[in-house]
């Protein structure tokens, strides 16, 4: 892909991909795998042992059906430290978007909380981003750019670490070096961290942890939760957030019982969804009363979307510490709030649907995203309306690696990304999604595999 001039400021003519951008190269593999080891495990994979293991790792459960966790990868030793340092620069910008949000308007102008949440993001005051997931594509020429960040509750993390510490004993037995087990293959490192966190921001180790998950709702890593709490002795309970009470006598309580540390597996806009009903949640949240991972502003803010339009934009290189930024930097693709871009600009990204994305902020699941290159020119123009309208981000349109060694006997190879979880700052966990679909995202059809740093 064609270099990005990002030098421009919105004001003026701010163009996504250049006068002489050329096509998205196609049909590339990454270089920062080592093919040599997924052949291996392809090996061991087709034994009675490795068939067996393989089969019973569920990534996902879709329609009732289990979706089985793709094989092992291993990232050659010499990224490692490449990876480590981008994601701890990553986080850093990250928390100081969450930190300046309260007082740059340019920044809140740009990087815009939804309406009915936007009282409880204004008054929260911890701006600290405890777990994220930093979800990258690998370019030809062997770099990574950032295709989003989720600060929420990003999922897949402790499963990759459970199928990683699974993996281990088979595949050392058949002679094939691994690196050192990361901190998620720990079984109970779901637990562990949650736990110390909770420790040092409540000052009281957590003898009860709540759950939180809309009903209906189903996410594979809350029972590992559920599991690695109760093996660390702490006792557990689900709920729905808007079982949640708050009473000035009684503080935080659920049915009855007072509570004050949780972690809330709750998408943004199942959040909306449930209006007044989430209020005595939010306030207890934004005040501190009830320990959440990531709080209010990690989830709306660090969660959003919109924070790649303002670590692409140079109006705001200024918030950042300058070391952070030229590292951070040239792994962000070119992105904007649409709201804000120029008419030119705008003119260009409605003409050239093949070289851009649209992305609803705070959508999670693969939903609230326009792929160009899949839309009709009508399509597109309309969708480039809609995103206008409600501020959504657009970025330019990446490429994505073919994994050419991944067990299958027949059928093109499917493309990847790479997933990199961390608690604050520091790699806990890693996966890679393969899928022949332009969306890397396991709630459609894309299959994880656990990767070894």
């Amino acid at each position: 892909m064609t270099s990005i001039d990002t030098t421009a400021n919105d004001g003026v003519s701010d163009d996504p991909t250049g006068s002489e951008a050329s096509t998205p190269t196609t049909g590339y593999t990454w270089s920062g795998l080592d093919q040599d080891f997924a052949g291996q495990v392809a090996a061991v994979a087709a034994t009675p042992q490795g068939g067996e293991l393989a089969h019973s790792l569920v990534a996902e459960v879709t329609l009732g059906q289990p979706r089985t966790l793709g094989l092992p990868l291993l990232l050659h030793a010499h990224r490692r430290r490449e990876l480590d340092e981008l994601v701890a620069a990553y986080h850093r910008m990250i928390e100081t978007i969450t930190a300046a949000w309260d007082h740059d308007a340019e920044l809140r102008a740009v990087l815009t909380v939804p309406a009915a949440l936007l009282p409880h993001v204004t008054a929260a005051r911890d701006t600290r981003v405890h777990l994220l997931r930093l979800d990258l594509l690998p370019q030809p020429d062997g770099t990574l750019r950032v295709l989003e960040t989720n600060a929420n509750c990003p999922g897949g993390l402790p499963n990759a670490g459970q199928a990683r510490a699974a993996w281990r004993p088979l595949l050392t037995g058949y002679g094939i070096a691994l690196p050192p087990p990361l901190p998620a293959d720990d079984p109970v490192w779901a637990g562990r961290w949650l736990t110390e966190l909770a420790e040092q921001h409540t000052g009281t180790r957590p003898e009860t942890v709540v759950l939180f998950q809309p009903r209906d709702s189903y996410r594979r890593d809350v029972p590992v939760y559920d599991a690695a709490l109760t093996a660390l002795g702490v006792r557990v309970l689900h709920a729905d957030p808007r079982e949640l009470r708050t009473d000035p006598h009684r503080g935080v309580t659920l049915h009855g019982e007072p509570v004050r540390h949780a972690y809330a597996k709750v998408g943004i806009q199942a959040l909306l969804r449930m209006g007044d009903e989430a209020e005595p949640f939010l306030r207890a949240v934004r005040e501190g009363t009830l320990f959440v991972q990531n709080g209010l502003r990690g989830r709306l803010i660090g969660d959003n979307k919109l924070c790649l339009a303002v670590l692409s934009d140079p109006r705001f290189t200024h918030l950042f510490d300058p070391a952070d930024h030229r590292l951070v930097h040239p792994a962000i693709p070119w992105s904007r709030n649409i709201a804000h871009c120029d008419p030119a600009t705008l003119r260009r990204i409605t003409l050239d649907r093949t070289g851009h994305v649209l992305k609803r902020p705070l959508d999670t699941r693969g939903h609230g995203v326009v792929i160009g290159k899949e839309s009709t020119d009508t399509t597109w123009e309309a969708a480039v309306g809609q995103a206008v309208a409600e501020g959504w981000l657009v970025q330019e349109y990446l490429s994505s690696p073919h994994l050419p060694t991944t067990g299958a006997t027949d059928g093109p190879a499917p493309r990847h990304d790479i997933a990199l979880g961390a608690v604050n700052g520091r790699i806990a966990s890693a996966f890679a999604r393969t899928s022949h679909e332009e969306r890397h995202n396991a709630a459609l059809s894309a299959v994880p595999h656990p990767v070894y740093l």
